[in-house]
C-alpha cells in the first residue's frame, strides 16, 4: 500500500510539475520595444533634469559670488555720471580706450549712470587709486570721486 501511495505521488508530482515549469509567458515584442523606449525616456529625462539642477545651482553659486564681490569691493572710482545711459556707454568705451580696463556702469539710487574704472574694499584704497592716476598725469589730472555702493 505505502508502495503504490508513494508511486502515485511521484507520478502526480511528475506529470503535473513538468508542465507547470514548462508553460512559458508569451511575451509581446511590441509591448517589449516600448516598455524599453519608456525606460530609455525616462533615463534621459532624468538626467536632463540633473544636468539643468546642476547648471541652476552654477548660476546660484555665481550670483552669490558676484554679491559677495560686490559687498566686500562696494567702493569705486567714478569718472563720469550721467543721466543718458548712452552717454554713460560711450563715455565707458572711451575711458576703456584710455586704458582703464576694469570699467562699470553702476546705476546709482537717482536715476544717474556712474562710469566706474575700479572698485576697492575700503575708502582710503579708492582714495589712493584716484591719487595714483592722477600722480602720473600732473598736466591733466582727471575729476574723480569715490563713491560708496550700499
Amino acid at each position: 500500500m505505502k508502495r503504490i501511495l508513494i508511486f502515485m505521488v511521484l507520478a502526480v508530482f511528475v506529470g503535473t510539475s513538468c508542465k507547470y515549469f514548462k508553460k512559458h509567458k508569451k511575451v509581446d515584442p511590441v509591448a517589449l520595444q516600448k516598455a524599453k523606449e519608456d525606460s530609455i525616456a525616462k533615463a534621459k529625462a532624468f538626467e536632463e533634469e540633473q544636468k539643468r539642477i546642476a547648471e541652476e545651482q552654477a548660476r546660484q553659486e555665481e550670483i552669490r559670488k558676484q554679491q559677495e564681490f560686490e559687498n566686500t569691493y562696494r567702493f569705486h572710482v567714478i569718472i563720469g555720471s550721467f543721466k543718458v545711459p548712452s552717454n554713460a556707454t560711450a563715455w565707458e568705451t572711451e575711458v576703456h580706450n584710455l586704458g582703464f580696463t576694469k570699467t562699470k556702469i553702476l546705476d546709482s539710487p537717482n536715476g544717474f549712470k556712474l562710469v566706474s574704472i575700479g572698485q576697492f574694499d575700503t575708502y582710503s584704497k579708492a582714495i589712493n587709486e584716484i591719487e595714483r592716476i592722477n600722480a602720473e598725469r600732473p598736466d591733466e589730472p582727471i575729476e574723480m570721486w569715490v563713491y560708496e555702493n550700499k
